[in-house]
């Protein structure tokens, strides 16, 4: 398997006056579900996909909740995930509130194992 990328065009924000170029886009292809994962972790040991199903689920609600409680969730060498946003600036510390707070969003970093996985990634062009 490869990664899949397509050729986009795009103009230099900084000078609208050059020529637009073309650049790699990496592109998903196909998806993997939980059941998907759940499968290949019941072809790969004594554990039925069900009951790894249920681990998966478990597991996964879990990690949401304790995002959502603003704890920084370590998933091993694979991810960690936390909460991070941004707000409106205000003029006294005193005027800082949840109110400040626009945009919650999830930030993934992806540990050692992602990373070494995808120094050894190939390409391929999709048509």
């Amino acid at each position: 398997m490869s990664i899949k990328f397509n050729a986009v065009q795009r103009a230099n924000p900084q000078n609208r006056n050059e020529p637009a170029k073309y650049y790699a886009n990496i592109v998903g292809d196909g998806k993997t579900t939980l059941a998907d994962l759940a499968k290949h972790a019941g072809a790969m040991s004594t554990v039925s996909k069900a009951d790894i199903l249920a681990v998966l689920e478990s597991t996964f609600s879990k990690i949401a909740e304790d995002v959502a409680d603003g704890k920084i969730v370590y998933v091993g060498e694979y991810f960690t995930l936390q909460a991070g946003g941004s707000s409106t600036g205000e003029e006294k510390e005193k005027d800082v509130s949840a109110a400040s707070i626009k945009s919650v969003k999830a930030v993934f970093r992806p540990g050692k194992m992602i990373k070494d996985a995808l120094k050894l990634a190939t390409y391929q062009k999709k048509d």
